[in-house]
């Protein structure tokens, strides 16, 4: 049961800045995070409103209100999080990014960031589980020729490895998988975040910092002087990284990354955003993973649902089909959110002889029809999937398997 609803009844109107681990405000900050801890959320959304500040918690991606806050509490809570993030408590006018350690919350180390909007500032605080340990593959939930095929990937020598996905779809967990399983090997693995989300003995984990110049390109380059054998970087933004991490993978460095785009085969048009040559994308990638996480149907409460045919035409499911579809209408058995857990859509793209062609000409509609011809299963057949055997519903297939585009 929530400790918030009693602590928020019980704290006098105007408090003052707190100070002592005594204060109230310092009581239901904790207890915003100690109830985020609780529900296994990955963020904590403080948003003001005209009348109240909602406390929301996203768990297994969907934002999930705990809390209500009276208006004139919100100053309050906001200055609290920003003094354990040493952040400026008197800057309300521009957006401010800090750190939290797990002393301070209570649970787990946290990333502050704030934005001034109409009411107030709004924080969202995403929740790093550094003690965590990182995850092996099976254990991430890939199917057992992925598996083969990730661990193949990882034994090479050079070349470049992506993971891409939505924020939230659990990228990093994949690129820490693959670390797992080279922890055995003599090699030396260095990693560069932002921020480091796994803590793990026996590779150097680095994180950058922008204030102060360490950003992702100049730690990398620095790192190549470091005779690593592997090198993951959380994430190529910008050419110059993008560039660094191409010219390492050319010179005996396997590196592993994530980008952002909507499946594996529009990775390559990404990294040539970046400036990267087509030809020098299509010899330097290895592979692309693409994923997303999918919330599970209740199988409590899943009862018969009408699908929207509009989304079954879009993921090429026959008409004949929508008997099939479940959805779970909520009970106490899943917190009447209508889900229970989530579960990984996978999409490997193998750079094979004719992909690497197909890729140094720049057609993406080619290279996706070359891929699947060649075996490979994209996100939207397993979503359909997945609809079809009643384990989520037409929407959610919709909204993470179809990327606009028929495969």
């Amino acid at each position: 049961m929530s400790q918030l609803p009693a602590l928020i009844e019980r704290t006098p109107p105007r408090q003052s800045t707190p100070t002592t681990d005594f204060s109230p405000i310092v009581r239901i900050q904790r207890a915003i995070f100690q109830e985020a801890a609780a529900l296994g959320a990955s963020d904590i959304h403080i948003e003001p409103g005209r009348r109240s500040t909602r406390i929301r918690c996203r768990v297994h991606g969907a934002l999930r209100q705990t809390a209500e806050l009276p208006r004139w509490l919100h100053d309050n809570v906001v200055v609290r999080i920003k003094v354990i993030a040493n952040l400026d408590v008197a800057e309300r006018r521009v957006p401010q990014d800090g750190h939290i350690n797990a002393e301070a919350t209570g649970t787990d180390d946290a990333r502050v960031s704030t934005v001034p909007s109409r009411w107030g500032e709004k924080i969202v605080i995403r929740l790093l589980k550094r003690a965590q340990a990182a995850m092996s593959l099976h254990d991430i939930g890939f199917p057992q020729p992925f598996e083969d095929t990730l661990r193949a990937w990882t034994r090479r020598s050079q070349g470049i490895l992506f993971v891409v996905g939505p924020t939230g779809s659990g990228k990093t967990t994949t690129l820490y998988g693959l670390i797992h399983e080279l922890r055995n090997e003599p090699l030396n693995v260095v990693t560069i975040e932002d921020p480091i989300e796994y803590e793990i003995d026996g590779i150097t984990q680095i994180q950058t910092h922008e204030r102060a110049g360490l950003t992702f390109a100049r730690v990398l380059r620095a790192i190549l002087r470091q005779d690593p054998d592997v090198i993951l970087v959380g994430e190529i933004r910008d050419a110059e990284t993008a560039k660094t991490a191409v010219h390492a993978s050319m010179t005996g460095h396997l590196v592993l990354s994530t980008l952002h785009a909507n499946d594996s085969v529009a990775a390559i048009g990404r990294l040539t955003e970046l400036g990267v040559e087509r030809t020098v994308a299509a010899g330097v990638i290895l592979g692309v993973v693409a994923q997303r996480l999918v919330r599970l149907n209740c199988t409590s409460c899943a009862q018969t649902d009408a699908p929207n045919v509009a989304y079954m035409d879009c993921l090429r499911i026959p008409r004949s089909e929508a008997a099939r579809f479940r959805r779970s209408a909520g009970c106490p058995e899943c917190g009447f959110s209508g889900s229970r857990g989530r579960t990984g859509m996978f999409e490997l793209l193998e750079m094979t002889g004719r992909i690497q062609e197909l890729c140094a000409e720049g057609n993406e509609g080619r290279i996706r029809r070359a891929a699947i011809d060649a075996g490979m299963i994209t996100l939207q057949h397993q979503a359909a999937s997945l609809a079809l055997a009643g384990a989520i519903t037409i929407d959610e297939a919709y909204r993470f398997g179809y990327a606009g585009e028929l495969s």
